[in-house]
């Protein structure tokens, strides 16, 4: 029971983190400053979105899922931050 219950969470996790694969860059294309703004607050809500998850979660398994979507958030939000800020 626990494997499936296991299995499923992971499942759950990677289509949830994974639902932002569009908004990796492409090297082949040069974003505008509008692109990087909305990239920067799209990331920066989504950091906050996965703060109030965490502090929110209370299961054992929920808290440890919490913790790596807040890490992921917050690399992305700050990915968003330096490109932004290195295109100027």
């Amino acid at each position: 029971m626990a494997h499936k219950t296991s299995g499923r969470f992971w499942e759950l996790a990677s289509k949830w983190l994974d639902d932002a694969e569009d908004d990796l860059p492409s090297e082949s294309n040069q974003e505008t400053p509008e692109e990087f703004f909305a990239m920067v607050n799209t990331a920066k809500q989504e950091w906050l979105s996965a703060q109030s998850y965490f502090n929110h979660a209370t299961e054992p398994e929920l808290v440890d899922h919490a913790i790596l979507s807040l890490q992921a958030a917050e690399r992305k939000y700050m990915y968003w931050l330096k490109r932004m800020k290195d295109s100027q």
